[in-house]
């Protein structure tokens, strides 16, 4: 299960058990609305029922003192009381425990939705898509497609590793900062496409032969070393290697390196860009 499904589930589960305990709960405090209601209507009902009827014998002219007393009034039947039971619990959530329970639902759920979420974004991705690593095609065609005719280069664009693929010479790897540090393969160098200072993507000046920022005008020559610009270092490089004559990138690996002292390619080799 990749990590937007695993997401997606979490959210779908948590958005279920969040909707089944407010309703649980909602469900809860109207019945027990409902059986309170009932019981008070009821009680005050029976309560005017029961007031008895006091008739004054004096009041009669026509019954006499030993009737009265010979034959009392017979007392009203008691009526006979129905209880309702009412669970503690529902006898004892009032208002505010309500709240609170619905309140700290929420917040549970707002608290899980986070949790998957964070992890989702912090699970390293093992293989395939960016932050893994990206098999850019064959060596051999990836130089075929940058070499042009005209003695110029096109870097060979792999947008799904946010990569440009460049030439780098070998033999002037050891006066750079680049050896030793996986960057450069059978005369090959994976730059990422973001610029170091802000973050822009730099695209490729064909005239000049090298990659120009349009934000803030940061230069890199063709192999991706500092030439101008408030930018503070060389352009950021993937690991990469050659596995069965495939360029295979390691765009969860990147290296950076600061401001070439020694330049590997000229710049410009024609007119800027910018």
């Amino acid at each position: 299960m990749s990590a937007g499904q695993a997401v997606a589930l979490g959210i779908a589960l948590v958005v279920v058990l969040s909707s089944a305990a407010i309703f649980t709960l909602a469900y809860r405090r109207e019945s027990e609305s409902r059986a309170v209601g009932t019981l008070d209507k009821e009680a005050r009902r029976r309560t005017r029922l029961r007031k008895p009827v006091e008739v004054s014998a004096a009041s009669d002219p026509g019954v006499d003192d030993e009737d009265s007393e010979a034959e009392p009034a017979p007392e009203p039947p008691t009526p006979i009381r129905e209880v309702i039971e009412l669970s503690p619990a529902e006898f004892g959530e009032t208002r505010r425990q309500f709240l609170n329970r619905a309140t700290g639902v929420s917040f549970g759920a707002f608290l899980a939705f986070f949790g998957i979420t964070s992890l989702a974004f912090l699970w390293p991705k093992l293989q395939g898509g960016f932050g893994g690593k990206i098999d850019a095609g064959d060596v051999t065609e990836i130089k075929a497609a940058i070499f042009q005719p005209d003695g110029s280069i096109e870097p060979f664009y792999v947008a799904q590793a946010k990569t440009y693929v460049v030439p780098f010479d070998e033999d002037a790897i050891s006066e750079t900062d680049f050896g030793g540090i996986g960057v450069v393969a059978e005369g090959l160098s994976g730059l990422f496409q973001k610029c170091v200072h802000l973050g822009c993507r730099v695209p490729w000046c064909s005239s000049s032969q090298g990659f120009e920022c349009p934000c803030h005008g940061s230069k890199y020559n063709a192999a991706g070393e500092y030439e101008a610009g408030p930018a503070p270092r060389n352009l950021d490089r993937f690991a990469i290697e050659v596995i069965d004559g495939r360029l295979i990138i390691n765009t969860g690996v990147v290296r950076d390196t600061p401001r070439a002292k020694v330049k590997t390619v000229q710049y410009p080799q024609g007119v800027n860009c910018l």
